[in-house]
């Protein structure tokens, strides 16, 4: 890295769309470890390389609980879940990790795909008797995965649209101010406390009176735990999956060869899953590690307490790993990806997530083989993620 050159600001300036991001080819092949700024106008160390970014991942020495406690670098200056699962290392995470990971087995996720499917068929059958053109998101990728998670951990559907208003501000880095997301973090706090005790006096047959037995149950968790298990659940299992759904869907419809490939192979979907969470650069910021000893990374050093963003989307596109990594090859055999992190924080409902992206997809195609764009979509701004606010349809 040149060390005189200007810090830049980072998340880098918006834009629409799910394809390659210029700037992190760029730093991939010049800076690959590169010194930037945060809004919160904290330093950070931004990775850009696939074997960086995974070692970063999966190293203990680098630590989320030294990026969300006490004083260290922040994104923004907004409150974080020190008690959440995402915030801690091991042997807490590893404890947390035990407790939620039967509810989201692979085995479990497979139970649920005939009700997913069954699920998806049935929005898909209303927006077929709505008007036209229709939105694929307020339709069909939003719906989806807000009811699978709100029926998994207990939640009642009529709270989703709540539930959602929360999300988009939680997971702001600039497009809110902080006093809205404390406020949402605050609401949805509130909203599950009071929703544990109901669920305490009468438990159900659902995940959150399993974590609640759990907390009640010789202690192994905490109250804030419970609560931020929630949160993350509800933002993390609802609002990725659902970001991810809506901008998988305008991949393919962008480009209509590619809706119509899995048209014409229903049985390819799986495979294509898997590549379209390659390709696409949906997440443009990470959750921040914090170094514990002074480390080297592609030949930059990085001093202890400092921040890390080892961004995923840009390793997807790693040209040392992915032949031609800039295409989107519906095709292409089993591409090892990092769309659910690595290590340690690998997502534990990523086979949930797998499911319902496939079986989302599989309908879609199934039910709507002339389904076609009407329109641009309109794209949400200022989050970790890029997503597709709208995704208007005709068919």
């Amino acid at each position: 890295m040149n060390q005189a050159q200007e810090i830049r600001a980072f998340p880098f300036p918006h834009r629409d769309g799910l394809d390659p991001v210029p700037e992190f080819t760029e730093l991939r092949r010049t800076d690959p470890v590169i010194r930037v700024r945060l809004p919160s106008g904290d330093p950070a160390w931004l990775v850009t390389r696939h074997a960086d970014v995974r070692r970063v991942l999966a190293d203990p020495c680098f630590s989320r609980a030294r990026a969300t406690r006490g004083e260290g670098p922040r994104i923004n200056r907004t409150t974080t879940l020190p008690d959440s699962i995402l915030a801690a290392d091991p042997p807490d995470h590893s404890r947390l990790r035990r407790l939620v990971a039967p509810a989201l087995s692979g085995r479990r996720a497979e139970a649920m795909r005939g009700g997913i499917a069954l699920l998806a068929g049935q929005l898909l059958a209303d927006m077929n008797r709505g008007p036209r053109p229709a939105d694929l998101v307020a339709s069909f990728t939003r719906p989806l995965p807000l009811t699978v998670i709100c029926d998994l951990l207990g939640t009642p559907r009529i709270d989703g649209d709540q539930l959602d208003a929360w999300n988009d501000a939680m997971r702001s880095v600039t497009a809110v101010s902080d006093a809205e997301v404390l406020a949402a973090v605050a609401d949805m706090t509130d909203y599950l406390t009071r929703l544990i005790a109901a669920k305490r006096a009468h438990p159900g047959d659902d995940m959150l009176s399993a974590l609640i037995a759990a907390r009640d149950a010789g202690d192994r968790l905490s109250e804030g735990e419970l609560i931020s298990f929630c949160v993350v659940l509800l933002a993390g299992g609802y609002g990725t999956t659902a970001d991810r759904l809506a901008g998988l869907a305008h991949l393919l419809l962008d480009r209509p060869e590619r809706y119509q490939l899995l048209c014409r192979e229903p049985e390819s979907v799986p495979a294509a899953v898997e590549e379209l969470l390659r390709y696409a650069q949906a997440t443009v910021g990470a959750n921040l590690r914090v170094a514990t000893r002074d480390v080297v990374l592609s030949g930059v050093e990085i001093k202890e307490g400092e921040a890390l963003i080892p961004l995923t989307s840009s390793a997807n596109h790693d040209e040392d790993v992915h032949d031609a990594p800039d295409l989107l090859d519906l095709t292409r055999a089993a591409p090892a990806h990092l769309a659910f992190g690595y290590g340690a924080h690998f997502c534990v409902g990523a086979q949930l997530a797998r499911v319902q992206l496939q079986e989302a997809l599989a309908a879609l195609v199934g039910r709507f083989p002339g389904l076609r764009a009407a329109g641009p979509p309109d794209w949400k701004r200022g989050q970790i993620t890029r997503a597709p606010r709208t995704v208007p349809v005709r068919w």
